[in-house]
């Protein structure tokens, strides 16, 4: 029998509203730096409560002891601070050999954070008992660094192969959460949905409710439709690298927030181009994702694209996932 939905997920201490996001903060294609991006989410907190932050930026940082020090008091404050490995920004650095499972746990022991991702594989073996040895002899170590704070280990492969992998590392690791990249889901947004649907069928086929992180998503309308499909996590940059249309959910190139600042009081502030266009993209995350939080939970995620979608994006997500039947 499926696992029924819950309305949060457990992480040790830290219990997640589901579904939620993430704004990421990285020194990878973004126009500031991380101590900048910090500073505006923590200026924002009442709009914004979570974050992720990578551990590479925290440990190669010139100024560690004071974001360790603002990552504190952001704890203290009600912020939930999601760590990762540092593994995404070590490869577009190009310094994978430079960047190990060792230095990512001297970054667990020195920044405060309520729970990370585990250092991840990105070319994993191909059998699949090598593979789930691997993610689970990782997890464990990393678990072991990060003492009471709870790792989600992060699963690479194929779209095929990801739910059993997933299934069997949730088994044997007994994790509340599991991760998986958006990008190995699939080409389209499509394929994508189906992918998250049979990896939630395989969660649910373990007896118990299992998270479903997707890493480096942040498109307000896929997010929707991985909802819909059986995801409750989210992260990504969009919310610093593109500005979003409130009334179509549509994401633009940054340099267009001029033709959006009306949506928002900030447009009309005497604040930075930088600081009103982050400002005005947290405004819409955070309606959106409390609506569609609600939609969720009532069952009723297929209205929710219905008014919030471009009517033409609907009206192919209807026929592809035969809504019209259902409505």
């Amino acid at each position: 029998m499926a696992a029924p939905r819950p309305k949060e997920v457990a992480l040790g201490s830290t219990r997640l509203p589901t579904p939620v996001f993430f704004p990421s903060i990285s020194t990878v294609k973004t126009a500031l730096k991380p101590a900048e991006y910090l500073a505006t989410l923590y200026s924002l907190r009442d709009m914004n409560c979570q974050f992720l932050v990578s551990a590479f930026d925290l440990g190669r940082s010139g100024n560690g002891d004071e974001l360790a020090q603002w990552l504190a008091t952001a704890k203290q404050e009600g912020a939930t601070v999601l760590m990762d490995s540092g593994n995404y920004e070590s490869y577009w650095k190009d310094e994978q050999t430079t960047w190990s499972q060792s230095h990512f746990h001297e970054a667990l022991q020195r920044f405060p954070c309520a729970f990370a991702f585990g250092f991840d594989e990105q070319n994993p073996p191909m059998e699949d008992d090598d593979h789930v040895h691997l993610v689970v002899e990782r997890w464990r170590q990393d678990q072991a660094a990060a003492g009471d704070r709870v790792i989600v280990p992060i699963v690479h492969g194929t779209a095929a192969a990801l739910p059993t992998l997933c299934a069997r590392i949730a088994q044997e690791t007994q994790v509340s959460m599991i991760a998986v990249a958006e990008r190995r889901l699939g080409d389209g947004v499509f394929e994508r949905t189906r992918s998250v649907a049979a990896l939630r069928d395989k969660l649910n086929c373990t007896g118990r409710y299992v998270g479903l992180h997707l890493l480096g998503t942040g498109n307000p309308i896929s997010m929707a439709l991985y909802s819909w499909a059986g995801a409750d996590s989210f992260d990504g940059l969009e919310w610093c690298q593109t500005v979003v249309d409130h009334e179509t959910g549509l994401l633009f190139h940054l340099s267009q927030s001029d033709f959006f600042r009306q949506q928002t009081a900030w447009g009309e502030g005497d604040i930075s181009f930088q600081a009103r266009t982050l400002a005005h993209n947290l405004t819409f995350y955070t309606d959106w994702v409390q609506r569609l939080r609600q939609a969720v939970h009532a069952g009723s995620v297929v209205d929710f694209c219905r008014f919030n979608f471009p009517p033409r994006v609907f009206r192919q997500c209807a026929a592809t996932f035969g809504w019209e039947a259902s409505a």
